[in-house]
């Protein structure tokens, strides 16, 4: 499902995805393929890629170039799992002071990824990928590890919880538990712990991350570290989520709950 009929007016209607952003040239990678398979999905569309912090372009820069490339009526999608600050504030203030040089420009600012069913479906995936080819063990005696990035937003930190008991329904296990990489409890490396003191013989560590880069690394690592501390455990890490056609219709479906397109100068500014 399209988020508007945008082949009826050809370059009016444009699509901003807003990423965090990272330093690692990994993730930026995988971003930029992430793009171009939205783009796929919506041909004759003008589909841009932009940052939050740490990368360029910066949403100003993706608002200005949609500007001149045409677009009339933008819809924007935060590329995030969960919503917290930057959901909630950083990313609408950004927007709204980048739109308000373009008085003709009307942008609407879409919902997060979340629940939504194609993640939670590549979510299931990736863990069915880390099992495959190994020795069949007991659900029973199977451990999920369910790691997010990890906020001071405690709502945000609940959604995560509620999406890994999601996935917990669509791949049963023995024992779930959901933490966390940072400013949140319990920490990866309290799981990790847990795990090794329970009497489980496979502990599955599935990180929820999108792109390749320093958190996934370190994830690796710490497993790493738990697997050699305990050999009577089988510790697999699944993969990040990545830049997949799911996540890619998980971005299109965003864009469709978006409401419509309106002037964002009225968003408040102050920093409050």
């Amino acid at each position: 499902m399209l988020p508007r009929d945008f082949a009826s007016q050809s370059g009016a209607f444009g699509l901003l995805i807003v990423a965090h952003g990272t330093r690692d040239e990994r993730g930026r990678a995988e971003f930029g393929q992430l793009v171009t398979e939205v783009e796929s999905l919506v041909p004759g569309q003008i589909v841009e890629g932009c940052y939050l912090e740490l990368a360029e372009p910066d949403i100003a820069a993706g608002i200005e170039r949609m500007h001149h490339g045409g677009v009339s009526q933008l819809t924007v999608v935060p590329l995030l799992l969960v919503a917290a600050g930057h959901a909630k504030r950083d990313i609408p203030r950004q927007i709204a002071r980048a739109a308000s040089s373009f008085p003709d420009l009307s942008v609407c600012l879409a919902p997060h990824l979340g629940c939504r069913e194609p993640i939670l479906r590549l979510s299931v995936q990736r863990f069915r990928e880390a099992i495959l080819d190994r020795a069949s063990v007991a659900v029973e005696d199977t451990m999920l590890v369910f790691v997010g990035r990890g906020t001071n937003d405690a709502t945000a930190n609940e959604e995560l919880r509620q999406f890994a008991r999601l996935r917990e329904g669509r791949t049963p296990v023995g024992r779930l538990a959901t933490c966390f990489l940072a400013m949140a409890e319990p920490s990866l490396a309290e799981a990790l712990e847990l795990a090794e003191s329970l009497d489980f013989r496979r502990v599955v560590v599935q990180p929820h991350l999108l792109f390749q880069g320093e958190l996934m690394d370190r994830v690796r690592e710490m497993v790493s570290r738990a697997a050699a501390n305990d050999r009577s455990k089988e510790f697999l890490v699944c993969d990040r989520l990545g830049p997949a056609t799911l996540i890619a219709q998980a971005v299109i479906e965003a864009a469709a709950a978006a409401p419509n397109c309106q002037s964002v100068v009225d968003v408040d500014l102050s920093g409050k």
